[in-house]
């Protein structure tokens, strides 16, 4: 059937889509990982670090905005290491989105605002492993600067807008629909100078807490970055085969395709624009990872509920009904198994990254052979830089801080490492050698450190693999 007129009191069908988000939260707070892994440990890992003294751009180098790492400082000056108080903190945000995304429909006067907001509330929680990723935060400013715009409150909205290009540089490009939207001068004028106004704030902002050394670390990087950077075709593929995110979105798409018909109202003209600018945020940089793909879920929500679903779509559509059906089925079943592999990784991450503080202190240096900066995190570890990947064709390694362990595995190792042969690198001190320690219990990772430090290690008794104890 086709969608009804717009009451402005909700049905009973309204609070059961508002209940069943609620609990799409819950379903995401119980499906996360017990420790972070990839960039929201990274992200930890910065917070805590800026707490003990490093500083950000000159020891700890990202090329992000500043605004994810001070979250996530915050979290740690709140939280520690309870991670559980930091998974709830991260699933607020997550819920005050959704709630803002219900109001702003609600304000459009979309008639089916519960579906929408349903719909946001499944595919941007439960499809994507976990949180704490940049996208979330710039997900929540967002919407919140949509609602206020259409309230009349651009001014606040440009400023709203602002914060979220803090975390997520494309979140600029949501001022596009706003700007294209009949609003008059004035109102493009408040939006644009509450947006650069926001901006110049937080640029006097950082230039308190951290002084002018700040931009010229952050310009060096990005220098390094651009000068370096190609297209990220890899990582499209990996979206589209391997993440539950990525089936979600064509489970989005498909739900469109199956909603849209003419009249083409004011508000789904709206949704349809800020779609595209959603999709084209995701080829900048041309990267395409799946969390690029994080704010094309409030978009495609809106634009489908701007719709609604017809009955005569439905059943001229039956063959993209199936694609649906199917893309459904296949999201569900990446979901369980990604679940399933970032608990495993997060419990053995828990487990050897204890061990070796356990042996070596906190703040030892460590340099891991993959991107595993949850270990890093569960060490209490420093980095040694990354100036240079340990690459054994040209075994000259530019670290800031020589190493005192480094870690290979859990998926893969050079060859000389899975023999366990002594490894000589040269470094800017000289020729440093490794040894390996504990061969036989280390399970999927393979420690090496300094020759004086290997006696320091107490081997467990028991293999340290996924979920193991020792």
């Amino acid at each position: 059937m086709s969608a009804p007129a717009f009451s402005s009191k909700p049905s009973k069908i309204d609070w059961v889509y508002v209940a069943l988000s609620a609990l799409a939260v819950v379903v995401s707070v119980l499906k996360a990982p017990v420790f972070p892994i990839n960039d929201p440990a990274l992200f930890e890992y910065f917070g805590w670090a800026m707490l003990h003294g490093q500083r950000l751009y000159a020891d700890l180098l990202d090329v992000k905005p500043p605004s994810i790492f001070v979250v996530n400082a915050l979290w740690q000056t709140l939280f520690g290491d309870n991670y559980a108080l930091h998974t709830y903190a991260e699933a607020a945000v997550i819920a005050a989105s959704i709630a803002l995304f219900a109001l702003f429909l609600r304000r459009r006067q979309i008639p089916a605002w519960a579906l929408g907001t349903f719909l946001f509330a499944v595919f941007f929680s439960i499809p994507f492993p976990q949180f704490n990723y940049t996208q979330h935060y710039a997900i929540f400013f967002i919407v919140l600067g949509l609602y206020l715009s259409a309230r009349g409150w651009n001014l606040f909205a440009g400023g709203a807008l602002a914060l979220a290009t803090t975390f997520w540089i494309p979140a600029a490009l949501t001022c596009i629909p706003i700007m294209l939207e009949p609003i008059g001068r004035r109102q493009r004028i408040l939006l644009l100078g509450g947006f650069l106004a926001m901006l110049a704030l937080y640029v006097l902002a950082l230039l308190a807490a951290f002084g002018p050394r700040l931009f010229t670390d952050f310009a060096r990087i990005w220098t390094v970055r651009v000068e370096s950077h190609g297209i990220g075709l890899t990582d499209l593929q990996h979206t589209i085969v391997w993440s539950s995110l990525g089936s979600a979105i064509g489970v989005l798409l498909l739900l469109l395709l199956l909603a849209v018909r003419r009249p083409v109202t004011a508000a789904s003209r709206f949704a349809l624009v800020w779609s595209a600018c959603a999709l084209a945020g995701t080829a900048i940089p041309p990267d395409f990872f799946e969390h690029y793909f994080l704010p094309l879920t409030p978009a495609l929500s809106m634009a489908i509920a701007s719709f609604g679903f017809s009955r005569e779509n439905l059943v001229r559509r039956l063959i993209v009904v199936a694609a649906a059906l199917y893309l459904i089925y296949d999201t569900v079943g990446k979901i369980n198994r990604n679940t399933a592999f970032f608990d495993a990784q997060a419990q053995a991450i828990i487990v050897i990254g204890s061990w070796i503080r356990s042996n070596v202190g906190s703040g030892a240096t460590i340099y891991t052979y993959e991107y595993l900066p949850e270990l890093d995190l569960a060490a209490l570890a420093r980095m040694p830089g990354r100036s240079s990947l340990l690459d054994f064709t040209h075994d000259r390694f530019n670290w800031p801080r020589v190493p005192q362990v480094i870690v290979f595995g859990p998926s893969s190792a050079p060859e000389a490492i899975e023999q366990r042969r002594p490894l000589a690198l040269r470094t800017p001190k000289g020729v440093v050698t490794y040894a390996p320690v504990c061969a036989d219990s280390t399970g999927l990772f393979t420690i090496y450190t300094l020759p004086n430090e290997v006696s320091a290690f107490r081997c467990p008794k028991h293999i340290l693999t996924f979920g193991s104890k020792f």
